[in-house]
């Protein structure tokens, strides 16, 4: 009895331990079946395709878009090129007119100068002169004269009245002709000192203001030449460069279509 109960049990053990089965292998054969992996492998390559195509349709548009801009920039440099050239046309004409003006005002303030030193200050002083020695003769004539009345009527014993009379008025002719002749000297002396130098130095000076007038005239034709030829330059440098871009975006464009 107690031997067909052990076997019993041993039996009962031994069906357990088949009903159990063997151990499973993992869980990373159980996780990933092996179709879904092989799935996953083909759809990374067509991703990343469709990522560059997306990145190069990107990039066209930003060629696209710069090339866009690039032509409008030369269009409107075209047209400020030709805005510039007319703006160097009445720029240049400003400039000859100063320069017209300038050589103009240094003529006149030079042949005003040499007509003031060979013709008006010598004639201005003959004239002032000829008053003064005019004065001077009146002068000597008055006191000549005083002198020949009060020596004839001195030796008459006669007209006593009509004598005071006569030689009351020769002695204020002389009066008169001395004060005059010494006005005359004054005026004179002040006309040769004073106001024939300044006229002089006025003459001088706005000859030379004239000169650095002209001079300054000269070098802001020679500074507008410049800028404008500098600005000409760049600008057709920067056309050139934009036509050339130009030209390279297009050629890009055009071998990267589809």
């Amino acid at each position: 009895m107690i031997l067909r109960a052990v076997s019993v049990v041993v039996f009962s053990v031994l069906l357990s331990g088949c009903a159990a089965g063997p151990a499973p292998a993992g869980p990373a054969a159980a996780d990933v079946p092996a179709p879904a992996a092989d799935a996953a492998k083909v759809a990374d390559p067509v991703a990343k395709a469709a990522e560059a195509r997306q990145q190069k349709q990107d990039e066209r548009k930003k060629q696209a878009k710069e090339l866009r801009a690039k032509q409008r920039e030369l269009a409107h440099a075209t047209v400020e090129q030709q805005v510039e050239a007319i703006e160097r046309r009445s720029r240049m004409q400003a400039v000859d007119a100063a320069l017209e003006r300038s050589a103009a005002d240094l003529e006149a303030a030079r042949r005003e100068l040499e007509v003031f030193l060979k013709d008006v200050k010598p004639r201005e002083l003959d004239d002032r002169r000829l008053s003064l020695d005019g004065a001077t003769y009146r002068a000597e004539h008055s006191k000549d004269e005083l002198g020949e009345l009060t020596a004839m009527y001195e030796a008459d014993e006669f007209a006593r009245t009509t004598k005071e009379l006569v030689l009351k008025r020769g002695r204020r002719d002389m009066e008169m002709a001395d004060r005059r002749l010494a006005l005359e000297t004054r005026e004179f002396a002040h006309f040769e000192q004073f106001e024939l130098p300044k006229r002089e130095r006025e003459l001088r000076q706005k000859l030379a203001d004239a000169e650095l007038a002209r001079k300054k005239a000269e070098a802001e034709a020679e500074k507008a030449r410049l800028e404008l030829e500098l600005a000409s330059q760049k600008r057709t440098e920067r056309q050139s460069d934009l036509a050339e871009e130009i030209r390279e975006l297009q050629e890009a464009l055009a071998k990267d279509a589809p």
